[in-house]
């Protein structure tokens, strides 16, 4: 059996919520640990929970959730874990997702990574009959839906990245895999439950959008800064490339000879 590690960053979080995250990573129906990484505010939920591993950072570091995602990352890693996979904290598993995703590694010869798909809630927890045109084209992934397998372990401290980068760093890390030439698996299982933030999830579904609800234009900033000459310098410097702009938008950009398609479970 695998040795699977599951890393959710967390900070100022509800408490329900983060128990709701950390409970389904417990109920996986294959075995695997939870490795919590407090990004400056640490709650005790997690002291001496079993397959746990609560990590505490000394201050936050504003880049939602990237710094403490690599650093459990690369704890995973140095700790001899086959495999991560991310879960950010207002989200949650299906008992058998870390299950789909294995299977689908073996079914593909042990295939160095594999993506799935969401089923979107609101804030409060009600299932939105949405689903995303990018993702359903495999040309995003979120973060909860990926795991990534010891070959492709060189991946994990692209979350490193820059902390303008933030708010479209799934697709820098999309386009970080495309760029090492790994191969990854695509399944439709929509195993990951995705609470969203964002106001265009909720106009899709033709329900009221809550007042806090992010804007896709919070991307712009990262967009201006790749359009920059020192953002063209420090991304290519700290990513080994650089992150793809198509007409002046941000865009995934996914070669096909990459990508493989699987079924669902």
């Amino acid at each position: 059996m695998l040795k699977i590690a599951v890393v959710t960053p967390y900070s100022k979080e509800n408490d329900d919520i983060l128990r709701q995250c950390h409970v389904s990573v417990l109920r996986q129906s294959y075995p695997c640990t939870h490795i919590l990484v407090a990004d400056g505010h640490p709650k005790s939920l997690f002291d001496e929970q079993p397959k746990t591993m609560h990590v505490i950072l000394p201050q936050a570091n504003g880049d939602v959730g990237n710094t403490p995602r690599a650093i459990g990352g690369i704890l995973a890693d140095a700790y001899g874990f086959d495999a991560v996979a991310y879960l950010d904290a207002d989200n949650w598993y299906d008992p058998s997702h870390i299950e789909g995703l294995i299977t689908a590694h073996e079914a593909n010869n042990q295939i160095s990574l594999v993506s799935c798909k969401r089923r979107f809630y609101d804030s409060e927890g009600r299932q939105l009959h949405i689903t995303e045109p990018d993702e359903d084209a495999n040309q995003h992934v979120d973060t909860s839906c990926w795991i990534v397998f010891r070959p492709a372990f060189s991946l994990l401290r692209a979350w490193l990245m820059p902390k303008v980068l933030g708010p479209i760093s799934d697709r820098v890390f999309l386009q970080k895999v495309a760029h090492e030439r790994f191969w990854r698996l695509a399944i439709d299982n929509r195993t990951v439950a995705f609470r969203t933030q964002y106001a265009n999830h909720y106009r899709a579904a033709g329900v009221p959008v809550p007042a806090e609800a992010k804007s896709i234009l919070l991307s712009e900033e990262s967009v201006k800064y790749l359009c920059s000459i020192d953002g063209v310098v420090e991304a290519t410097n700290c990513l080994g490339f650089y992150p793809r702009l198509i007409g002046g938008t941000f865009a995934p950009f996914i070669s096909s000879t990459h990508l493989a398609l699987g079924r669902s479970a």
